[in-house]
């Protein structure tokens, strides 16, 4: 839908910069408020998929590097790679996925808080290992890229909200009929306009540069991580449910944000951008075939 409200000139590009600012500033962090807070996560549960969604991520990043060090990519093309390859668009993806995935299923909402909770740490670790990934060439000054990822853990919305909800969530305090009304209502507003914003912005996203590239980083963003997620969660021990939240998680395409910080740590553009549209394209069939093997 929102592929074709821009096809067809009922959006601007503008309008979707606005929209996409809203959500994540307004939107998913009242969404993240109101759910953790109105179901306290099972800290355990979290433990034992954080460690799996770090240790897959992890696999990724470490193929991505010896592969793309093994086909030679220059340093810019080869931070980008990387970047590409294990780099998840959680937030505009995965939550909405994981939100309507476990809709009206029993302890939906247990379920859900966990992965709130959960998904942050990957958040925090996704910025910091991209920003360190892009200052590797040497363009950027040291102390400007230690600030630039301070102040953007300090000001994520996202980490501000999921903090207020895990403090609401263990103290006796709850939040007020209004607030938690208001904060529902919003929340919902955000997870389909993050699906629109997505098909949108894929609309003014071009394929090129080297297009083998942005295959080959996209297959493992959509096609190994979700694998060692899976072989991983299952020698763990992790619950259908878990694995299912997991999963989605590895499995969402390469983060949209990720192509703003290559322009501005004069990376690779063309080649972020092409593995955006592509890993999108591989990452439907993945999350259907995930949804369907963990129903």
């Amino acid at each position: 839908m929102g592929w074709v409200l821009v096809r067809i000139g009922f959006l601007s590009s503008h309008a979707v910069g606005e929209l996409n600012r809203l959500t994540y500033w307004v939107g998913l962090p009242a969404l993240l408020v109101q759910r953790i807070a109105s179901a306290a996560p099972d800290f355990e549960r979290v433990s034992g998929m954080l460690l799996v969604l770090l240790l897959a991520t992890g696999v990724t990043l470490v193929v991505a590097t010896v592969g793309a060090s093994l086909w030679k990519l220059p340093g810019r093309s080869l931070v980008t790679f990387v970047q590409g390859a294990y780099r998840g668009n959680i937030a505009f993806v995965g939550l909405p996925v994981i939100v309507y995935a476990f809709a009206g299923t029993p302890d939906s909402a247990a379920y859900e808080s966990a992965a709130l909770v959960a998904f942050v740490p990957m958040v925090i670790l996704h910025n910091l290992v991209a920003v360190t990934l892009m200052q590797l060439p040497g363009k950027q000054p040291l102390l400007r890229t230690v600030q630039r990822v301070s102040v953007g853990i300090a000001t994520n919305p996202i980490l501000i909200g999921t903090l207020l909800g895990v403090a609401l969530a263990l103290s006796p305090l709850s939040l007020p009929a209004a607030a938690d009304r208001t904060l529902a209502a919003v929340g919902q507003m955000a997870l389909p306009l993050a699906l629109i914003g997505i098909g949108a912005g894929l609309y003014a996203t071009r394929i090129r540069g080297r297009v083998a590239w942005a295959v080959a980083a996209s297959a493992l963003r959509t096609g190994l991580t979700p694998l060692a997620g899976l072989l991983i969660g299952t020698m763990v021990g992790l619950g259908n449910e878990e694995l299912r939240l997991v999963l989605i998680f590895l499995a969402c395409p390469t983060a949209s944000a990720a192509y703003v910080l290559v322009q501005q740590m004069d990376g690779d553009g063309p080649l972020m951008a092409s593995t955006i549209v592509i890993s999108h394209l591989f990452a439907l069939p993945v999350i259907l075939l995930v949804l369907a093997l963990t129903a």
